[in-house]
């Protein structure tokens, strides 16, 4: 019988410090994103956002704490899948590790075509602000919004920007692992900063933003979507808790995909940091809306996309050297995600061939200890993924309806901490990862109903969205081929794939 894994060691150098991991998780987790165009157009009437910010934390804290629990007791390569595939089934861990890594590709893709909407923004407001022709010329014509009408010339512009910007994280991956990390953190602190800028420059502006925004209405020629009588509304304020769950607070892979590369001490408290930090920056902002500006007029205003926390603190600013460190900080938020799903993609492709359910070439390491040939995957299929906007730009965003098969793998994961606390007797573990599982349960059955409208969902009134159940089906399919073939091959070199399932893999 052949030794189960590759190798006797990963070979993976330990390059990841506290602050690489807390802004991997912040990256992950995307609050400068969720509070310019990923949440507030959606909102309900009557909701709070703020306080559905703060509700959704407080739902998912028992979900930090059984990753962070298992973290602690397998800091492995792969994460979850390592957790899933040994303490609660191997089969489904391989299976369901494989469909929702699967799932980054086209979601870090679309998340770079899509982000010349930040681009398009900044350059207009600015241009607007400050009477520049040339910069509203270019967010007309060169970096255009991508859901408006785009030409084939302006699409393969959009292409060749994210394309590029991937090319270069790749290429610094490969180069040298600690590059790919410092990169991410240097990106993150950057993103963080400039929205904490953003949360001053709101803060400062306090007592005269509503005898400002007339102004800014007028400037962007802007038409309330909205002039009914606003009242607070608890449904309203629970119906957008799937939204923050989506966009932000469900997303915690990251810093436990890198784990085998941490440095000692800085796994224990990653997760809470970031989500800390996740909480802070998107909820604060939300409260500083609601607190100068009002629920009325955020309402009325919101789902015009131009009117959001970002445009409103670069209008607030002032100067011009505020707008464009506000507006490169916004822009930088997309490029932060694009280089921590770089990095953490290619964990997921390395452990998958460890285990020997991938080739191993995938597991290969240069000489600078970077799995370069999960790095070019991830570059061939993000490339691919990337072309789909300009095929279908509605097709692409249904795409985006991935949070039901996260949520699924989110409910493994609580099962997995389940188990392992009814086996060594943790209580504390035992019980948060209970709450966890009914938690992601029900936001899936919310989810999943079709009365509920979700957009992100696979279904609704109108019936099954089949580009998006279709896409779900095939990264499941993907898992299920992928573990299938693996089981025969390797059956063909003397190796029962199975049985490395019931080891956790060395460092």
């Amino acid at each position: 019988m052949s030794r189960p894994f590759l190798r006797e060691s990963s070979g993976l150098v330990k390059n990841a410090t506290l602050k690489d991991l807390v802004m991997l998780n912040v990256a992950n987790m995307g609050a400068g994103l969720a509070v310019f165009e990923g949440i507030s157009p959606y909102i309900q009437p009557g909701s709070v956002l703020w306080l559905t910010s703060l509700l959704t934390f407080l739902l998912t804290l028992p979900l930090v704490f059984t990753y962070t629990n298992l973290l602690m007791r397998m800091p492995r390569t792969g994460g979850d899948y390592v957790w899933i595939s040994r303490k609660l089934n191997g089969k489904v861990g391989a299976v369901m590790g494989v469909a929702f890594a699967f799932n980054m590709p086209p979601y870090f893709a679309l998340s770079a075509f899509f982000s010349v909407s930040a681009i398009n923004l900044v350059l207009y407001e600015i241009g607007v602000l400050n009477r520049q022709p040339s910069l509203v010329y270019l967010s007309n014509n060169v970096f255009v919004n991508p859901y408006g009408t785009v030409t084939l010339t302006q699409d393969l512009l959009i292409y060749a920007l994210g394309a590029t910007a991937f090319i270069i994280i790749i290429l610094i991956n490969i180069l040298r692992p600690k590059w790919g990390f410092t990169l991410t953190t240097v990106l993150g602190f950057f993103s963080v900063f400039t929205l904490v800028l953003a949360i001053a420059v709101v803060g400062l502006s306090a007592g005269s933003i509503r005898s400002q925004l007339p102004v800014f209405v007028k400037e962007f020629d802007l038409s309330p979507t909205s002039t009914s009588p606003w009242s607070f509304s608890w449904g309203s304020t629970l119906y957008m808790i799937p939204f923050f769950l989506s966009f932000a607070y469900i997303w915690l892979y990251a810093g436990p995909a890198v784990a085998s590369e941490a440095k000692e001490g800085s796994l224990k408290w990653n997760l809470y940091l970031g989500s800390l930090i996740t909480l802070l920056t998107i909820t604060v902002p939300f409260l500083e809306m609601y607190v100068e500006v009002g629920c009325p007029t955020n309402t009325a205003y919101y789902p015009t996309f131009t009117y959001n926390f970002w445009s409103l603190a670069i209008f607030l600013s002032h100067s011009p050297i505020l707008e464009w460190v506000l507006g490169l900080g916004l822009i930088a938020w997309n490029f932060f995600v694009m280089a921590f799903g770089v990095v953490v993609f290619a964990r997921y492709v390395f452990a998958f061939a460890f285990d020997r359910l991938f080739p191993s070439i995938f597991a290969k390491l240069n000489k600078f200890a970077s799995p370069v040939y999960a790095h070019l995957l991830d570059l061939a299929t993000t490339l691919v993924f990337l072309s789909l906007p300009i095929i279908s730009v509605s097709g692409a965003t249904a795409l985006y309806s991935y949070t039901p098969l996260a949520l699924a793998y989110l409910i493994l994961v609580s099962l997995a901490g389940v188990k392992v606390g009814l086996q060594e007797k943790s209580y504390p573990l035992l019980i948060g990862s209970a709450l966890s599982t009914i938690i992601m349960a029900l936001m899936e059955a919310e989810i999943l109903d079709p009365y509920n409208n979700y957009g992100f969902s696979v279904v609704g009134t109108s019936g099954v969205n089949w580009i998006a159940t279709g896409y779900i089906l095939s990264l499941v399919g993907l898992g299920l081929v992928t573990y299938t073939l693996a089981k025969v091959i390797r059956k063909r070199e003397g190796i029962d794939v199975d049985l490395v399932y019931k080891e956790i893999p060395p460092e």
